[in-house]
């Protein structure tokens, strides 16, 4: 298992029309069926909930189930396809059977191809001469503007490709919350009246669960104030376990709904936990094996009035097995959120996001952190405006997670981990997106939609050659630096480069002829970003 960073997909839960027993097909009985389980559910459970990675599309009609399986480079869960999954489910048990797959909560990610590369380099000129290496994967932000033969934004690749290890972990939370209603609906079970006795349903979900997976509790219960609870907690013995790791694992999901004056008024918070092992062991204690078991730690606080959303979604990698830090309080919940500022280890993510559900419209702001010691955060910020069809998107530096969850950029580490001191810049990178319906990706339509380039060195650029001590580094990726030249190294302050040589390219607190007081006062006030609210 590698590193992990993690944050939240599309999940929407629309019961009208759904496949009741999971063949593909549905009939007028069955759109009845699940009309009927749709009104059922309201009140009870988050019906209409999108929370998402807004840049992620399909037209395909590839079930949830084997997208979420795909490489985090080509993944393409969409809301469409995760709410025809999670609609079988919700109506259906036979369907939750042939779906639900535990795969789903250990799931490998990574970023894509154009971002934070490891670039090896030679002759940098904040270190010795003569000396060589590579800046590690994650330090460069976005570092070509497509990713890979592809003509997708990098931005919107690397924001999709962070969402795999959330988008399964959720999608399949979501999918067993479902699952419990399903179970009881179809055994006969009545649901716990307002105060009364919580159902216990551990049998009832038993029965349609592989032989690899015990159901310790499976309870559903609603307060004399008509709040609904879903607690559930599996052990999963995995047949083939990685060299060093334990097993049976546990996994634990929780949520807290609360319904408002209408169907489409709700509050509430999801809580996941997972047992897993870590290797490379990161910050972990390693083993005998260089791993380190590990518990992922997930909460999601919610809220919707009408087609307007507001998330935010936490991540945090925890060591060692059954451990949990939901200890931030959420006014009037009884579940709280996952704690930024002690007990992770190895990456903590969150992503608070404002949209109408309609069209993805809205304000979206992605932070995650390596490890807990380290002293900044990364952050990708996304306005898509009214339609969904285009907008823009910023990446910077900003303060640790364990220090501030405001998720304000501050500026941009041009040399994050390479010789020299690191020095925070007043910049940002900037990338305008519009959706291509041809290739269901968003793109940029000019050169002038881009400004990511610099130097990776101190200062962010490199005017002078030194014969003999050329500075030279791997621009187009390939793993090789025989092809880099003067022309390929060589940034100049801005408007002072030759011909036929690049200037820096990053977006600066001054914007026409106005100068903001700081990079995060001109993406607000010059760009007009709107950073999302919590909830």
């Amino acid at each position: 298992m590698q590193k992990l960073s993690l944050s939240v997909v599309f999940i929407t839960v629309s019961l009208a029309g759904c496949d009741l027993d999971g063949s593909g097909s549905s009939s007028s009985s069955s759109n009845s069926s699940s009309s009927s389980v749709a009104v059922e559910m309201e009140g009870k459970f988050p019906t209409g909930l999108s929370v998402a990675s807004p840049l992620q599309r399909s037209s395909s009609a590839t079930t949830a189930s084997r997208m979420l399986n795909r490489t985090a480079s080509d993944a393409k869960y969409s809301m469409e396809a995760i709410s025809t999954e999670i609609e079988a489910v919700s109506a259906s048990a036979s369907a939750f059977s042939s779906k639900f797959d535990i795969s789903h909560f250990f799931t490998d990610v990574g970023s894509a191809e154009c971002f934070g590369p490891a670039v090896p380099y030679a002759n940098h000129p904040d270190g010795t001469a003569g000396n060589s290496g590579t800046l590690p994967s994650g330090d460069v932000g976005i570092w070509t503007e497509t990713n890979g033969s592809t003509n997708e934004a990098c931005a919107a690749a690397e924001l999709n490709a962070q969402m795999r290890g959330a988008a399964n972990r959720t999608f399949m939370s979501m999918m067993s919350f479902a699952g419990l209603l399903a179970v009881a609906r179809l055994d006969g079970v009545s649901l716990p009246t307002a105060g009364g006795t919580p159902v216990d349903l551990s049998s009832s979900l038993s029965s349609r669960m592989p032989s690899s997976i015990s159901v310790t509790t499976a309870q559903l219960s609603q307060s004399s104030a008509g709040v609904w609870s879903y607690t559930l907690e599996f052990e999963y013995t995995d047949s083939t376990p990685p060299t060093g790791a334990t097993t049976p694992q546990t996994i634990g999901l929780r949520m807290e709904h609360t319904p408002g004056s209408s169907s489409t008024a709700y509050e509430g918070v999801i809580q996941y936990q997972m047992d897993d092992y870590y290797s490379p062991s990161g910050n972990c204690t390693a083993d005998t094996h260089g791993g380190a078991n590990i518990t992922h730690n997930g909460s999601l606080h919610y809220k919707r009035n009408g087609d307007n959303i507001v998330t935010q979604h936490r991540y945090g990698n925890l060591c060692g097995h059954d451990q949990t830090n939901f200890s931030e309080a959420i006014t009037g919940k009884t579940l709280q959120h996952l704690s930024p500022t002690s007990a992770w280890d190895n990456n903590f993510s969150i992503l608070t996001a404002e949209f109408d559900r309609t069209d993805r419209s809205g304000s979206y702001a992605y932070t995650w952190q390596a490890g807990f010691g380290d002293g900044s955060s990364r952050i990708l910020f996304v306005g898509l405006n009214s339609g969904g069809n285009d907008g823009e998107s910023y990446y910077g530096y900003g303060d640790s997670v364990n220090a501030s969850t405001s998720g304000d950029i501050t500026g941009l580490y041009c040399n994050w981990a390479g010789p020299g001191t690191h020095t925070l810049h007043a910049y940002a990178q900037r990338q305008f997106l519009s959706y291509s319906s041809s290739s269901n990706q968003y793109e940029l339509s000019s050169s002038a939609s881009s400004n990511i380039r610099y130097a990776p060195t101190t200062s962010c650029l490199y005017e002078t050659e030194v014969t003999g001590n050329e500075f030279r580094y791997d621009r187009d990726i390939d793993s090789v630096l025989t092809d880099e030249t003067d022309v390929t190294a060589l940034v100049y302050s801005s408007g002072s480069a030759p011909t036929g040589y690049n200037d820096l390219d990053l977006m600066s607190p001054t914007i026409g002829s106005t100068t903001y007081t700081s990079i995060m006062d001109a993406i607000v006030n010059g760009r007009h970003f709107s950073k999302p609210t919590y909830p």
